[in-house]
């Protein structure tokens, strides 16, 4: 069967979609890379705000009409028998999250007709190597936020046992990945739910040994379940195994508006929380998220959170609007209008460009080590700094390559340099 997979949305999303794609794959089923002479279509969907949601309708109203069968998974799932209704529904099935795994199992029975190929017909061409991939740790979370779609989506904490964890990371190692971004909803409350009482650090210590040449990046985290945490996994980052880099989401300066999201913190624990990461090594790249407009915000609580994220200096800041989300207690809310909520995003997202450009211009004038993950337009390439900052670089290194680069300029989201001769310093 040839097997056309599209993913959405997060790094989650984006690890299981390539979960699903190799799993088909090494169940002898082709992939293909567009639509076009595709048996089956998966769409891994996304369902975090409004407008995400409407172009995931789009696109499986898109897929549906154009494949004799889709594959419908992801966090839009939950919606189904609300959003995507009409022509090609007939045509359409849809996979709970938690059971992507069963996919390649249950092929056969989802789309009547369309059979794995015979053993004589089987690929065992590989997959090209990824040089960044995606590792899924746990569903679900174990916050409690009143706008949050993804937490209804997905559920509870249900966190990955270390031993498959690390089958996982070895699994990508050998396919050729140079990179392994660890991911969940709240990659800080990993193990809270297992009776063995590992937490992310004892993780991390174990992925740590696994041998070959990659590096780890651990990905978002909640300050509520980072606190108690946080010493020990600071600990862990000083291992070169693991970029330096923290995506800490606050939402919000303002504690009114924390307690009404239901976050678990203060502005004051999250900004404890950074001074000491900064501490522990002061060129950490800091990433943080803000909720624009949720209801009930005035113009101080806006302020507050203009001012946090003034003093705190991320390098990194995802602004996003207030969207309602079905099933959600925020989405019963009276919203601020949408005038006052786009003149807030666009003075955030001023700010936050600002910030970023005065932070990586530090980094001019300076050689470093890189990692090179991406090749981009017009024979440039992307590299990772040790602390995740991104490097365009004018030439294209092997994917994978170790190597000095110089730093020669900055933009508000990434730097500009080339690679050197000698050792990084």
């Amino acid at each position: 069967m040839r097997v056309y997979v599209e993913s959405y949305g997060c790094a989650q999303n984006r690890g299981e979609g390539a979960a699903i794609a190799r799993d088909l794959h090494a169940r002898g089923h082709e992939l293909v890379g567009g639509p076009d002479g595709a048996d089956l279509g998966v769409l891994v969907t996304c369902g975090v705000i409004g407008a995400t949601e409407a172009r995931m309708v789009r696109r499986w109203r898109a897929l549906s009409a154009q494949l004799p069968r889709v594959v419908v998974t992801g966090c839009l799932v939950p919606l189904r028998s609300a959003l995507l209704d009409g022509p090609g529904l007939e045509r359409t099935t849809f996979v709970p999250i938690r059971e992507q795994h069963r996919l390649s199992d249950l092929l056969d029975a989802w789309a009547p007709g369309l059979s794995p190929p015979s053993a004589e017909g089987r690929t065992d061409e590989p997959l090209p190597p990824a040089v960044t991939e995606e590792v899924v740790i746990a569903q679900g979370c174990v916050s409690g936020c009143t706008y949050c779609y993804s937490r209804l989506a997905r559920g509870q904490l249900e966190s990955v046992p270390s031993l498959e964890i690390v089958r996982r990371v070895r699994a990508a190692v050998e396919r050729g990945a140079a990179e392994v971004r660890l991911t969940s909803l709240d990659t800080s409350a990993w193990g809270l739910d297992l009776p063995t009482g590992e937490r992310l650090p004892d993780l991390l210590e174990v992925l740590a040994g696994v041998p070959g040449e990659f590096r780890i990046r651990v990905g978002m985290m909640s300050p509520q379940t980072l606190g108690p945490i946080l010493e020990a996994y600071l600990a862990s980052l000083r291992d070169p195994r693991f970029f330096r880099f923290l995506h800490l989401p606050v939402q919000s300066g303002s504690d009114r508006v924390l307690d009404a999201m239901r976050r678990g913190y203060s502005a004051a624990d999250f900004r404890r929380e950074v001074d000491l990461a900064r501490a522990a090594f002061p060129d950490l790249h800091l990433s943080t998220d803000v909720i624009v407009g949720f209801p009930g915000e005035t113009d101080q609580d806006h302020e507050a959170t203009e001012a946090l994220l003034a003093d705190v200096r991320p390098e990194t800041v995802n602004v996003t609007r207030f969207s309602p989300r079905p099933g959600t207690p925020a989405a019963r809310l009276r919203p601020v209008g949408s005038r006052v909520a786009k003149r807030r995003s666009r003075a955030l997202a001023e700010l936050r460009r600002r910030i970023a450009r005065e932070r990586l211009e530090r980094w001019i004038g300076v050689r470093a080590p890189a990692r090179v993950v991406e090749y981009g337009p017009s024979g440039s390439a992307m590299a990772r700094l040790d602390n995740y900052l991104p490097v365009v670089l004018d030439r294209r290194p092997p994917l994978g390559a170790s190597l000095s680069v110089q730093i020669e300029g900055a933009r508000s989201t990434y730097l500009l340099g080339r690679p050197v001769e000698g050792p990084a310093f």
